[in-house]
């Protein structure tokens, strides 16, 4: 059987995931401008297309690596098994195309709202007649630990934490990573009620890298695995096969 590979190039990394039918066989961050896409091809010579997003270029390297197999560059262009409603169609990440397909997949034709938690916090909502509406975007964690680092003199970089967080703290650190995580909770709570108001039997996905230090602090949410983006990309691949 014939291989499918699924690319995400983001902010901070770049990842792919190899799917063999439903199953995903390999998956792996890697370096767009090294040779890791041509030893994938390698490791793996049953592969014969794939599909990248990218927020953070580097598409060129990679298609360098790949031109033994048939690619697709998702864009606003490519065909898409939603509707979509943004102003700026061209203008829309690709990251939350592949998102928006991945709650497809998972809930189709019911009104979902998606929210990653990663370089940047995005809302999308998802209709159940299938139409695609654009959120709003806000710094994520990282962001947030970082601008209060490099625009302040004596505050500390810091991480997010899995730990407890508390309103009544004992050092600069655990004040930064109250204010930031209790922060970033209490505005996704708040967007959540606001859209369950709009949107009836709304589902809530929660996807991303840092939606780890929100796990059980969010109730009646669909916290995505790693694989949740891959999964929506390889919806949309397959989507336009059959166009």
């Amino acid at each position: 059987m014939n291989e499918i590979l699924t690319i995400d190039i983001g902010n901070t990394k770049a990842k792919y995931a190899v799917f063999n039918g439903k199953n995903i066989v390999e998956t792996n961050v890697f370096n767009p401008v090294s040779n890791d896409l041509t030893s994938l091809l390698q490791r793996h010579p049953v592969i014969n297309k794939g599909i990248i997003s990218s927020v953070g270029g580097r598409v060129e390297e990679c298609l360098q690596q790949l031109k033994s197999i048939s690619m697709t560059v998702l864009s606003s262009e490519t065909k898409l098994p939603f509707a979509l409603t943004y102003k700026e169609k061209t203008k829309i990440g690709a990251d939350r195309l592949a998102l928006v397909a991945a709650a497809f997949a998972e809930k189709p034709h019911q009104n979902s709202l998606i929210v990653d938690i990663g370089t940047c916090i995005t809302y999308d909502i998802l209709t159940a007649d299938d139409r695609h509406l654009g959120g709003p975007i806000s710094p994520g964690m990282q962001l947030r630990f970082k601008s209060m680092h490099e625009h302040t003199a004596l505050l500390p970089l810091c991480e997010p934490t899995c730990d407890e967080l508390k309103l009544v703290c004992d050092d600069t650190v655990e004040c930064l990573q109250s204010g930031v995580q209790l922060g970033v909770l209490n505005e996704i709570k708040e967007f959540i009620s606001l859209y369950s108001l709009k949107f009836n039997d709304l589902n809530v996905f929660i996807s991303g890298g840092d939606n780890i230090f929100l796990q059980n602090k969010l109730k009646n949410c669909i916290f995505a695995n790693s694989n949740f983006m891959f999964n929506g990309l390889k919806l949309i691949l397959e989507y336009n096969e059959i166009q």
